[in-house]
């Protein structure tokens, strides 16, 4: 679907914090190796304490924002590895496009992008469930009455993929 970038906000903020924590953790690692503790002036008594607490300060940061970056990067790629399993060994279903909403959690210049809300009613048990699509950039409003694929893990309904790719679309109501 159209609108959709392979770069998501999680990825490209890891990516960031990662790369940044690096650079801060190497620049005080070396500031430390290579660094003159007699050139750093600052409000302890000794020019030693003085070197120590920014070699220490820049390491620190470096490293938190390093390994916050990796939770994000790491988050991220279990979650598209989920996704493209589901898409692979989920079972699939075709579900109605009922409503397309606003995610207000979001704002892409002074806009929201829009996600799909589907209802699938398993024919043996009537039971209706509701399924949410990833957020889009683009008017999904003309999906509403057709119906889309839902890729679900066999075990545990709460794990799905709802699939807005062309060929997935069909018929509508």
């Amino acid at each position: 679907m159209n609108g959709r970038s392979n770069i998501s906000a999680k990825l490209l903020i890891g990516g960031i914090f990662t790369l940044n924590g690096a650079i801060f953790a190497a620049v005080g690692i070396l500031f430390y190796l290579y660094g003159d503790p007699g050139s750093v002036h600052g409000s302890f008594d000794s020019p030693e304490k003085n070197f120590l607490m920014l070699c220490g300060i820049f390491t620190l940061l470096g490293v938190i924002f390093f390994f916050t970056g990796l939770a994000f990067l790491i988050s991220e790629i279990k979650n598209r590895k989920a996704k493209k399993m589901l898409l692979q060994t989920g079972e699939r279903i075709f579900a109605r496009v009922v409503d397309v909403r606003e995610n207000y959690f979001v704002t892409i210049n002074h806009r929201h992008p829009l996600y799909v809300i589907c209802e699938y009613e398993d024919p043996y048990t009537m039971n209706v469930e509701q399924f949410k699509s990833d957020s889009f950039n683009t008017d999904l409003t003309g999906l509403i009455g057709s119906t889309v694929a839902v890729y679900v893990d066999r075990a545990d309904h709460s794990k799905y993929v709802v699939d807005l790719s062309a060929p997935s679309i069909g018929v509508r109501y």
